[in-house]
């Protein structure tokens, strides 16, 4: 394969990375308005269990898979890779159907351990995805071992502009016909399921329009070996499985959050669970069996009993004397129930009282309970602020420092396989440092400017705003740490050492569990947040530990000053641009939201720009580096240099020597 063929795939993967990362993260912004920040904790909930069986189901086989091709195909062995092709294949839909099943299964128990039952509809929604997803993922590591990039990077734009016209689209129609938010959110995770069949249609054409090319490169093979199931996936699996749990990384700390956050912030005496069918419920401390089991109502409102759970949350239910009528009473809380009737608490309309079917026992809908939990609700509020709002946002600072870095390692890899450890070393040095230089300038605008990008994307109530903004910032501000663990595994798995993120990442993991136990208890949602960048600072200085013992890393060098001294200008500007417009904003008529939009525009214009041009006058990237950026970047360099914005780059003397020959 040509250098050019290669750095094109490569250009068309990352294009493709960035435009799905951003379409997928873009998506939450309209769904945390039509749903609310609790909606959004059901949403989380479902997809971030769906994330990580996906992983699992998939085995890391993809990649595996992507490196068996390229090998066999090199030397001509097509029977071979079209065996492991199809071993793999089979190997997805059937794990690809084992998930979906024990998704389904698990719906009710997951969603009850979690204390957000209604989350039930979202899980068993999303589910269906696992059918196709596994089988997608191994066709796109068939296309690229062929170093045919068009496939996967088309099916990856495909799946997300389906996943999300269908996730946006569907909560709406359903809220307009009548359906309850429950049944909305799982509307949007059924997303998911309209995506994988939007790739999986790409791939299928693809592999339809190679099919005979693959049977005339079958014929010319005369001669070839016959191989078993078991020899290619005991190979396969070697090769997948460091790959499968270093992967797991942020599915896990986001699964971890998902499935402990409402538990470690909802005091005992408010936590309430139940599963649909199943008559054993937690209420509290107290464990109950109800008369009749949980029910949902027309697909849509989740029924409970009324008496037994307004007992024990130490409510008290009087009837009149025809028992039409049920009066409710607990603490500030009092209102008269129509059997028949619409309930509405606090002007929301939760849904009917009625008897259960073939029964005389009242049912009201769950969310008449859960709504008078203030802490729960404000739990559910919390979780949802950082699944459906802080975690998107912080998936953008890692997209180019990813992209640019990524583009060095296979460097490394190929250095370390010719013993070069001078050019291990050096772009090693040079992959962090990109990775550093790019990333964290991002990751501090979205802490600095977290008030007025939460106020300018995302609804929030007056309670809820400054605590959204605060948990923004916080998580935004971890992900400089996520930065370098990426991209320090990246590196190690270059120098061949696949099982070092592998053990790193379970280290890390088992710090993440710990520290939501520890932590929470004393810094609420702030000790979930500390938590997640302890983990990441545990795998990244476990990396860096275990590359230092390969090469020595020099990531800044003497350059550290003029790169700190820059942050904290971008950081200073940022933060005094956002303290100004807390001043000027009651002074302007203008939409709050248009206002925070402009602010967090004038931030980002200002912030990076002294960022970038103080980078340069302070030494702290070296000039020379221009030439390692990408075109774009170093023709706007070029472009300001011209100017003498920034120091003007001179080529090094060798290359001009072999310019003018």
């Amino acid at each position: 394969m040509s250098k050019n063929s290669f750095l094109k795939g490569t250009l068309i993967l990352t294009l493709a990375a960035v435009i799905s990362r951003v379409l997928g993260v873009g998506q939450r912004v309209p769904l945390q308005h039509i749903m609310g920040n609790d909606g959004m904790t059901l949403y989380t909930i479902s997809y971030n269990i769906y994330s990580m069986l996906l992983i699992i189901a998939t085995l890391g086989v993809p990649s595996a898979l992507s490196k068996q091709i390229s090998e066999y195909t090199a030397i001509g062995q097509y029977h071979e890779a079209y065996q492991t092709y199809k071993a793999a294949r089979n190997f997805a839909l059937v794990t690809g159907f084992v998930m979906f099943a024990l998704m389904m299964i698990i719906a009710p128990y997951y969603a009850k351990y979690t204390l957000a039952p209604q989350a039930e509809l979202a899980i068993r929604a999303i589910a269906p995805a696992m059918l196709l997803f596994p089988l997608i993922a191994i066709m796109r590591g068939y296309f690229q071992g062929l170093q045919f990039m068009q496939p996967t990077g088309l099916s990856q734009i495909m799946e997300q502009i389906l996943r999300v016209i269908t996730a946006v689209a569907l909560p709406l129609v359903l809220l307009h016909l009548g359906y309850n938010k429950d049944v909305a959110v799982a509307g949007a995770s059924f997303g998911a399921v309209t995506g994988s069949i939007a790739a999986c249609g790409v791939m299928i054409y693809f592999y339809k329009k190679r099919r005979p090319e693959q049977k005339r490169e079958l014929a010319t093979q005369k001669r070839y070996k016959k191989l078993t199931y078991r020899q290619i996936y005991s190979k396969m699996l070697r090769l997948s499985l460091p790959i499968t749990l270093s992967a797991l990384a942020v599915p896990l700390i986001y699964f971890i959050d998902s499935s402990t956050s409402l538990r470690l912030l909802t005091p005992q005496e408010e936590r309430i669970s139940f599963a649909v069918g199943h008559k054993e419920a937690t209420i509290g401390n107290k464990e109950i069996i109800l008369p009749v089991a949980p029910y949902l109502h027309n697909n849509n409102t989740t029924m409970v009993p009324l008496e037994p759970v307004a007992e024990a949350m130490g409510g008290k239910v009087t009837w009149d004397k025809n028992r039409k009528y049920a009066f409710y009473e607990r603490g500030k809380v009092k209102i008269t129930l129509t059997l028949g009737e619409n309930i509405k608490l606090d002007s929301k309309s939760l849904g009917p009282f009625q008897y259960a079917e073939n029964t005389n026992i009242p049912c009201v809908p769950l969310r008449f309970f859960t709504e008078q939990l203030h802490t729960y609700k404000e739990a559910m509020d919390t979780l949802g602020i950082l699944g459906g709002s802080a975690q998107s946002l912080a998936g953008l600072p890692i997209i180019l420092a990813i992209a640019l870095s990524s583009s060095i390692i296979p460097v490394v890899s190929s250095a370390h396989s010719r013993d070069d450890e001078r050019e291990v070393q050096r772009m090693s040095s040079m992959a962090l440092r990109v990775a550093l230089i790019t990333g964290v300038p991002a990751a501090l605008y979205l802490t600095v400017a977290a008030y007025p990008v939460n106020g300018f994307l995302f609804s929030n109530t007056e309670e809820t705003y400054s605590k959204a903004a605060w948990i923004i910032g916080f998580l935004c501000f971890g992900t400089i740490f996520q930065i370098l663990m990426m991209t320090s595994s990246g590196i190690l798995q270059g120098l061949g050492r696949t099982d070092l993120p592998m053990r790193h990442v379970a280290i890390g993991i088992l710090v993440k569990w710990g520290g939501n136990y520890a932590l929470a208890p004393l810094f609420g949602i702030y000790g979930i947040i500390a938590a997640t960048s302890l983990c990441f600072i545990v795998v990244m200085a476990l990396n860096l530990r275990a590359i230092s013992q390969y090469t020595r890393l020099i990531i800044l060098g003497e350059k550290w000053r003029g790169f700190l001294l820059s942050s904290l200008l971008l950081s200073a500007i940022g933060l005094s641009i956002v303290w100004l417009g807390l001043k000027v904003q009651p002074l302007i008529p203008m939409p709050a939201f248009l206002f925070f939009g402009i602010e967090s525009a004038v931030i980002a214009i200002f912030s990076l720009a002294g960022y970038g041009i103080a980078l340069f006058w302070l030494k702290g990237i070296d000039v020379q580096e221009i030439r390692y950026f990408p075109r774009v970047a170093q023709k706007a360099y070029h472009l300001l240099a011209r100017y003498r914005i920034v120091p003007e780059y001179t080529a090094p003397v060798n290359q001009q020597s072999s310019r003018r020959g």
